[in-house]
Formats: C-alpha cells, structure tokens, sequence
C-alpha cells in the first residue's frame, strides 16, 4: 500500500501575520485608541498600523500608541518626486483590513461625498 497524503486540516496554516489599518478620526472617542490598539494586538497573528486625522491627534498621546502611526505630513514628506513610493497606495496594499473607529460625521460625509483631502480618505 502507498502512504497516504496528509489532510489538509492536519497542515499547519502558513505563518502570516493579518494586517490591520485603524483609522482614527477627530471624535472624542479617539482618547481609546491606545486602548483599541493594545487590544487589537492581544490577538496572536495582527498586525496593527494606525493611519489618524490632525484633528484626532488632540484626543490622545501618540507614545501611548505602540504602532506605527501615520498622518498627512508623512504623506507629503515620503512623497518628493514621480518614482518615490506614495504613502496611501502601499497602505492599502499592505491592509488586510481596515477599521475606522471611531469615524466622525466630518469623515463619514467625505467618503459619502467622494472627497478625498487627506491621508484617511
């Protein structure tokens, strides 16, 4: 007799983190993102990168985060001429997953209206 394959529920998942962008926007809930965050990465396998609006940055401590943290000045810094990479574009190809929270009136109108005016939308 031949040895059988093994099945394929016995083979171990490939070793890939899950790729989570947290979006912040400027709602007084943004004082918990760090508490977000820090829950987020209790899960065994996430990875978490956070992407926040200059008006979110009022409501909390960016060194009580323990991601990288993005905003609209890293867009423009990274950015200096045609073969440089864009910020926006390598976010949303390393995402999995993107959680906005929380999300304010101000950004829910700008994705409802396609306005597109800073690194979150």
């Amino acid at each position: 007799m031949e040895p059988r394959a093994p099945c394929p529920a016995a083979i171990p998942p490939m070793e890939r983190k899950f790729h989570v962008l947290v979006g912040v926007t400027g709602s007084v809930a943004a004082l918990k993102l760090p508490l977000l965050v820090s829950k987020l990465l209790d899960i065994p396998g996430l990875e978490v990168t956070v992407v926040t609006t200059e008006r979110a940055k009022h409501f909390y401590s960016p060194q009580d985060v323990p991601v990288t943290l993005y905003s609209d000045a890293d867009e423009w810094e990274m950015w200096k001429r045609r073969s440089d990479p864009v910020l926006h574009i390598d976010l949303r190809r390393w995402a999995d997953l993107m959680l906005v929270a929380p999300l304010d009136a101000n950004t829910l109108g700008k994705v409802a209206s396609g306005i597109c005016d800073n690194l979150l939308v």
